[in-house]
């Protein structure tokens, strides 16, 4: 049977299933299935939307949205990877063919924005015809019928044409299914689901950051900052639908964070962009039809591949997402295991201690990763690793509490974060004092019933004045939480692992904390 995944053309045999062919797929992500019909949606009377045509190529896809009755110059059931292969290339365009048209070329210059698809010819010859892709805004003359001849635009996959290089070639032309026809498309996450011939399988949406270029020389920083929140907020590649409206699907997961507005353009589909302001600042948006740009929406990437996903998924469903470039947190590691971490990616470190296996990265330089890949070096601060507590944290009885004290100590973004010691009581009860704010509230949540456990870490919540504080007891108390307070004021929060190194804190000092998780 020949099925395409993602977007590639596969033989399997029958009986074969998801499970068989997504080995690594991540459980409980959605998978969207298009079943094939023995007659063309266009060819019945359902409403389908022909305007719209996927291009598959060598290195990812493209989908452009033709022009108001422009039809494609060329039948897209036998595209010959021969004819279609790139014919030149350069900084403003990508041409791909020679394929035969029937068209009277015009000598003169047209200009053509960036993402435009135009039919231009060779020689002022017609039957020497190219499909031509503006990479950038440019006046040419592409051999064009009168008027630019230009057939529609990129709505996806605009990082794509960065790629293209000779040799390449677009192997598929085909109809995309439009949302108004749902009819043979199904989401699922049951892996054991036998495929079919003809089946389009699509397991994972694919991006491309804003600014990145595989050249790293020509990484643009200017969206840095709002990169970096994307690829923190999708660290873990999964994507949780929370909002679904007509225009774009939405993922609040991390809850509302501060995000600068660094690029307001339109949101075409398979745009990702980040909320900059209200309560839903810091949500990753992705959009499945064109809107006009807004002034709360930062741009911060761009889909090449896996558009039905986000066209076809439910809300509550949760969508492999892969980022390009991946991030580059280097905070937390040995440092030992950062620089190799580093070197991997090719670059260059300076740490400000040679112990690699006694030293903890509490900071990088530059802090993004789209700096740290265009500059090719990176500098890294480091702690001794004793001054580095290990904690766990409880999100399943406690998350308000939790998620409110990773924010106050930097667990929330990084995978290490710090907080002042006050003192110790008799090196029974060790107190710190996070900096919580005053229109914060910390109500109560997971107070203890009984005795209290040694090495709990807990924080004083509302209903006591010390508000804020938090603790840990290397004894058990059956009348008092960590910070000293009584249960009703005691949020529990988790665990401190990193018991025998409490004794050798100094009072006044700035500890270090790394949260680990199973």
């Amino acid at each position: 049977m020949q099925i395409f995944l993602n977007g590639e053309a596969k033989i399997v045999p029958k009986g074969t299933t998801l499970a068989t062919l997504l080995m690594k797929h991540p459980t409980g992500c959605g998978i969207a299935i298009l079943r094939s019909k023995t007659t063309a949606p266009w060819e019945t009377n359902a409403l389908y939307d022909t305007s719209q045509l996927r291009f598959v190529t060598t290195v990812g896809d493209v989908v452009v949205k033709l022009l108001p009755n422009v039809v494609l110059p060329l039948s897209t059931e036998n595209v010959s990877n021969e004819n279609l292969r790139v014919h030149w290339e350069d900084k403003y365009a990508v041409a791909f063919g020679p394929f035969k048209a029937n068209f009277t070329p015009d000598h003169q210059p047209y200009r053509y924005d960036r993402g435009v698809l135009c039919l231009g010819c060779g020689g002022y010859d017609s039957e020497i015809s190219y499909l031509i892709f503006s990479r950038l805004q440019h006046i040419r003359d592409h051999g064009t019928a009168p008027g630019g001849a230009i057939l529609g635009t990129i709505i996806s996959g605009l990082g794509i044409m960065n790629r293209w290089r000779n040799g390449d070639r677009i192997t598929r032309i085909e109809h995309i299914i439009s949302s108004i026809d749902k009819t043979n498309v199904t989401v699922t996450t049951d892996l054991s689901l036998m495929v079919e011939d003809g089946m389009q399988i699509f397991s994972e949406i694919s991006v491309d950051a804003e600014g990145y270029k595989e050249d790293h020389n020509e990484i643009d920083i200017s969206c840095a900052k709002s990169v970096e929140h994307l690829l923190f907020a999708l660290h873990n590649s999964k994507y949780l639908i929370d909002r679904i409206a007509s225009t774009y699907i939405r993922d609040h997961t991390e809850g509302k964070l501060d995000v600068p507005m660094e690029l307001q353009k339109p949101r075409r589909e398979g745009t990702v962009t980040v909320r900059t302001s209200g309560k839903s600042s810091g949500a990753i948006y992705i959009y499945t039809k064109d809107v006009p740009s807004n002034q709360h929406h930062t741009r911060t990437g761009t889909i090449v591949r896996g558009i039905e996903l986000a066209k076809f998924a439910e809300i509550g469903t949760k969508l492999s997402i892969k980022i390009v470039p991946e991030q580059l947190d280097l905070r937390g590691l040995p440092l030992k295991e950062a620089v190799a971490s580093a070197k991997t990616r090719g670059l260059r470190v300076l740490a400000d201690n040679r112990d690699v296996d006694g030293r903890i990265v509490i900071d990088q330089k530059p802090a993004t990763t789209l700096e740290v890949l265009k500059n090719g070096i990176v500098a890294l601060s480091t702690v001794a690793i004793e001054d580095v507590i290990d904690i766990t944290l409880d999100y399943e009885h406690a998350p308000r509490t939790v998620d409110l004290f990773r924010r106050v100590t930097g667990l929330k973004k990084y995978a290490i974060g710090s907080m002042p010691f006050i003192y110790n009581i008799d090196d029974e009860m060790y107190l710190f004092k996070p900096k919580f704010a005053s229109n914060i509230n910390i109500i109560p949540e997971n107070v203890p019933k009984q005795s209290v456990p040694p090495y709990v870490l807990a924080i004083t919540n509302d209903a006591r004045k010390a508000r804020g504080m938090t603790g840990v007891r290397n004894v058990a108390n059956k009348e008092y939480g960590p910070t000293g307070e009584p249960f009703d004021g005691t949020n529990v929060i988790g665990t401190v692992l990193d018991i025998d190194k409490l004794p050798l804190i100094k009072d006044g000092s700035i500890v270090f904390i790394r949260e680990m998780k199973s």
